[in-house]
């Protein structure tokens, strides 16, 4: 069965307060996981909040960290202190790659590296065998509410025909008119923002477990 992993994209501390409000007072179950967006206005055209928030106000839920930063390096040391599930970074950095892979694994928290629209599949191959996830971006990483790139539904099913217990998600762009292609491609998981929170966040749950599993 496809995952679902809300986001917790926020540029200030009221914005994810509100966002982890909804997930802790909704049916969503407080075994799941949530994402943490984060952000340095450098990889990326906008700033997330920082670990700081996090730490004061921590989900009751298993952690994905979405590293849209140019140096995770920067970040790895309070992730660990929160005690993420797993660390997801971009691809893209181009270096230091299996050094950040190996520090986050010898902390015994999953790593999986994240690759945008534009970026060819060939970049991940290096590290493949080294990692428990690849997050694959429907959108260009920074912003909401933005059309699912074409090109991610193929970016599955060559990654799942490749290595097939590999853990595929994609994050950006998902929403119920979309997901039935996604399932049907091969994705293990899908990280979901804006369309679960706009309006009620669990009548917007309960269209997509419909639509899964109708």
């Amino acid at each position: 069965m496809v995952q679902i992993i809300p986001t917790t994209f926020a540029t200030t501390e009221e914005e994810y307060k509100e966002r982890l409000a909804k997930l802790t007072h909704s049916s969503f179950s407080k075994d799941g996981w949530v994402q943490l967006d984060l952000m340095d206005n450098k990889f990326v055209p906008n700033k997330s909040i920082g670990l700081d928030v996090i730490k004061r106000n921590p989900p009751p839920f298993k952690m994905e960290a979405q590293l849209m930063v140019e140096d995770p390096g920067e970040w790895l040391e309070g992730l660990f202190e929160i005690r993420v599930d797993r660390i997801i970074f971009p691809v893209e950095i181009g270096k230091n790659i299996p050094e950040f892979i190996n520090l986050i694994k010898s902390n015994n928290i999953e790593v999986g590296l994240s690759l945008n629209p534009e970026s060819k599949l060939e970049q991940l191959d290096p590290f493949l065998g080294l990692l428990d996830a690849v997050l694959l971006m429907g959108v260009k990483p920074g912003l909401e509410q933005q059309e699912i790139d074409p090109v991610t539904f193929e970016k599955i099913r060559v990654l799942k025909g490749k290595i097939p217990t590999l853990k595929v998600g994609v994050d950006g762009g998902v929403k119920d008119t979309n997901i039935k292609q996604l399932i049907e491609a091969g994705v293990d998981y899908l990280a979901i923002g804006s369309y679960l929170f706009t309006g009620n966040f669990d009548e917007n749950l309960e269209i997509l477990w419909e639509v899964i599993n109708g």
